[in-house]
């Protein structure tokens, strides 16, 4: 038995078309999505069976789940049709499923804009009081981390791509895909008490520049043939019409209406047929990120080095 708010009934028709048990990487991906949302809504859960988890709801993510007021439950997933047959008390949880969507509106919503300290990396943070630096100073530093949808649309063509840029906002140091390294790290509202944070110097409005300019360089050095098709079909649908309003309709081309038609219908073709990028942000992160800095001398000369412990690398 459920210990909450039962699925509604007018799910159990579209639960009955999914597939019969998903494919290994699939599985796989939902495992980890569960893992993770559970870690950042700090949820108690445990794995009863490898696909199979149970998951203690607080009220705060009962509410959001099942409505506002809703209090906090104890609920079984099960992660195929054939793990939810065989645990009777046990809700379904796949792509599909009413507690997959619920569960990945909440994670949409939570992931359009949120502000995190990393607390643990991998080889650096690794559950201790203070990180060993090798002398060095260590300083959060604020981080702009923007995914972008790229969308590359033609009358035949609709593409798209995701693009993660990164600015920090103390150096102005912009980067592409630094998402990848966050990946191993773990994330916390409040930040380690025994690192100090560092004063923003770059604004929001500056940071949101340099990604554009970035996209429009990125965009620059891409290959462009796919806009080829579709400029040719362009060039030829404008002179068939240039063609039909000289040759049929001659007498009436020196009309203004006529001619403000003709201009209309062109508009109308280079909106169909002229091949367009449309870059748009869809979800963003305010990231204080541990840096070091190192301070040498060399005779008379102090040289300033910088080195990044979640990409793992010296900074220029």
């Amino acid at each position: 038995m459920v210990i909450g708010p039962q699925v509604p009934k007018q799910n159990e028709e579209k639960l009955q078309g999914l597939p019969e048990l998903p494919a290994p990487k699939e599985l796989t991906g939902i495992q980890s999505f569960l893992n993770q949302f559970c870690h950042n809504l700090r949820l108690e859960y445990r794995w009863l069976e490898e696909n199979v988890a149970e998951v203690q709801l607080t009220d705060e993510a009962a509410s959001l789940i099942d409505g506002p007021r809703t209090l906090g439950y104890r609920c079984k997933l099960a992660l195929s049709p054939e793990s939810a047959a065989a645990h009777k008390d046990g809700e379904l949880f796949m792509p599909g499923s009413y507690r997959w969507d619920r569960f990945l509106a909440i994670a949409n919503h939570k992931g359009r804009l949120c502000r995190a300290y990393v607390t643990a990396i991998p080889g650096f943070l690794d559950d201790v009081e203070e990180p060993e630096t090798d002398m060095g100073e260590v300083n959060y530093e604020p981080h702009l981390l923007v995914h972008w949808r790229i969308d590359y649309r033609t009358q035949q063509l609709n593409r798209r791509r995701i693009l993660d840029l990164t600015v920090n906002l103390v150096t102005g140091h912009l980067e592409t895909g630094y998402y990848q390294y966050l990946e191993g790290c773990s994330l916390d509202e409040k930040p380690l008490p025994c690192i100090p944070t560092a004063k923003r110097r770059v604004a929001f409005k500056a940071a949101y520049k340099l990604m554009t300019d970035e996209i429009r360089y990125l965009l620059t050095i891409e290959d462009n043939s796919w806009t080829e098709a579709a400029t040719r079909q362009l060039a030829w649908e404008i002179q068939v019409l240039e063609e039909y309003y000289n040759n049929h309709r001659p007498a009436e081309h020196a009309d203004g209406q006529t001619a403000r038609e003709k201009d209309m219908r062109i508009q109308e073709l280079k909106r169909r047929f002229q091949p367009r990028v449309l870059a748009s942000p869809f979800a963003a992160a305010l990231l204080y990120i541990p840096m070091i800095n190192y301070q040498a001398s060399i005779g008379t000369q102090t040289l300033c080095l910088r080195f990044d412990p979640v990409a793992g690398r010296a900074l220029e």
